[in-house]
């Protein structure tokens, strides 16, 4: 295939797509040779660097008592690893196989035919100042696929980087040179590793205005009701989700920050199915309006939407997500295409659609905003 020859997509994605970090099938017993590092080293060299400077430099690590003192050190720094999975070991807790893998590591780093770090000449001194660690990482991840494209695999490691004293004495570093990353690489067994479920864009992209979202995606880049615009939400709250879950499920409980929103009252039991109905007042405008439950989860989402399931004025929902020791909360709608009257205004000009649901989706994020940072300081203060 020429330069000029259009890549294979499908091929392109299915190489970004499934390279995943490898543990516990990278293969201890294979060897891997120089020629494959080097390749893989020059493709990754090609990725983009701050200022087009040369300053990034890799170690290629293959003695073993070099990298049994390498693997003390990750072993010492992953303890909390093994603590952990101990503790989701048959649990079916969500992150049991991600620890459990993780684990694996902690015990066999070592073991691995090779281990490559990726390091530059430079200090990080936390100005935020883009061009150090953002000339290594594309790189890092270049040198992830060119792997991957070989056969081979590898996981990005980064905590060799808490004894960094200790890596530059056993490698002989040089000052002002910082390790970014450490790959223990190795050829995989089997390479049919496929695509995992990840958060599609329509929920996690914004246009224009951060947390303005579009369900579908618009032929010409505009804002229309067509494409099902929404409005989302995010905050982190300082403790479990089994504390937070309790005011996500009251209905009532968004009120006492919402300045439109004004109350619920169940129709029956909570929960999926069921139905309630809301009490809203905006000016001098006041309206109830049945919400049919359409997603619940205990202890993990609540979705509702208005007046029709069929033909929703709006979806509304709330999501709960366990981040380390934290919860991330996150609330949010999509603007129905009936059944609506900001719909009913956008659409009577075509000349102000864009403009009338930017605007209702402001009021909308405004308040949202408002029962979420409401939600985390309750929780967080109970």
């Amino acid at each position: 295939m020429s330069d000029e020859t259009p890549f294979d997509v499908a091929e392109a994605d299915r190489l970004l797509m499934t390279t995943r970090a490898v543990r516990k099938r990278l293969d201890f017993e294979r060897d891997v040779s120089d020629q494959v590092i080097f390749d893989c080293i020059d493709a990754a060299e090609q990725a983009p660097s701050g200022g087009n400077d040369a300053s990034r430099r890799w170690i290629v690590v293959r003695d073993q008592d070099t990298k049994n003192k390498l693997g003390e050190i990750y072993r010492e720094s992953g303890q909390f690893m093994n603590r952990v999975a101990e503790r989701l070991d048959g649990t079916g807790h969500d992150k049991e196989q991600v620890f459990s893998s993780s684990a694996y590591l902690v015990e066999n780093f070592a073991k691995a035919p090779v281990l490559v770090i990726a390091a530059i000449w430079g200090l990080h001194d936390n100005s935020g100042r883009p061009g150090l660690f953002d000339s290594v990482v594309p790189s890092a991840w270049s040198f992830n696929l060119a792997l991957r494209a070989r056969g081979l695999g590898s996981a990005y490691t980064t905590m060799l980087n808490a004894n960094v004293d200790q890596l530059a004495e056993i490698l002989g570093i040089p000052d002002g040179v910082t390790t970014v990353v450490t790959f223990p690489v190795a050829y995989t067994k089997g390479t049919d590793f496929k695509a995992v479920a990840r958060q599609p864009a329509a929920d996690i992209t914004y246009f224009d205005q951060w947390g303005f979202r579009r369900q579908r995606a618009s032929a010409d880049g505009s804002t229309r009701v067509a494409d099902g615009q929404g409005v989302v939400v995010e905050i982190d709250v300082d403790t479990r989700p089994r504390d937070v879950w309790p005011l996500v499920a009251d209905i009532n409980l968004p009120a006492e920050f919402s300045s439109e929103f004004m109350g619920a009252e169940w129709q029956g039991d909570p929960g999926h199915g069921s139905t309630f109905v809301g009490k809203n007042k905006l000016g001098d405008r006041e309206w109830e309006v049945e919400c049919h439950v359409t997603d619940y989860e205990e202890g993990k989402t609540f979705e509702w939407s208005t007046t029709d399931p069929a033909e929703p004025g709006a979806v509304w929902r709330f999501d709960i997500g366990e981040i380390g020791v934290k919860t991330r909360l996150r609330f949010s709608m999509l603007i129905g295409q009936t059944n609506n009257g900001t719909v009913t205004r956008a659409l009577a000009d075509g000349a102000d659609e864009e403009s009338v649901l930017n605007g209702r989706r402001q009021m909308l994020k405004d308040n949202m905003q408002a029962t979420v940072e409401g939600i985390k300081a309750k929780a967080e203060a109970d």
